[in-house]
């Protein structure tokens, strides 16, 4: 079974149990439930983050050394408190 990437995912979970012997109705009765229960949410699937270019290393180390608190370096370079701590350690 070709899936599309935009197709419904209830949709093709109700497909794939129809496949495998759900009768319609009770087909149609959990994708009413799934669909009041979840209203059209999406899942997030987060991406993992990048790592950070030389350049970059090189300023957190900077404003590491400079009298900013931990969080505002952190939240600037959306980098972890241990991120942080991990390059200055290394020295950059």
């Amino acid at each position: 079974m070709s899936v599309d990437c935009e197709a419904d995912i209830v949709e093709i979970i109700i497909k794939l149990a129809q496949a495998e012997g759900l009768t319609d109705a009770a087909a149609l009765q959990i994708e009413q439930a799934v669909r009041t229960q979840y209203g059209g949410l999406r899942v997030r699937i987060p991406k993992k983050k990048k790592h950070l270019t030389p350049e970059q290393r090189q300023q957190v180390y900077r404003d590491g050394l400079s009298n900013k608190a931990t969080t505002e370096i952190t939240s600037k370079h959306g980098i972890d408190r241990a991120t942080l701590y991990r390059i200055m350690k290394r020295g950059g």
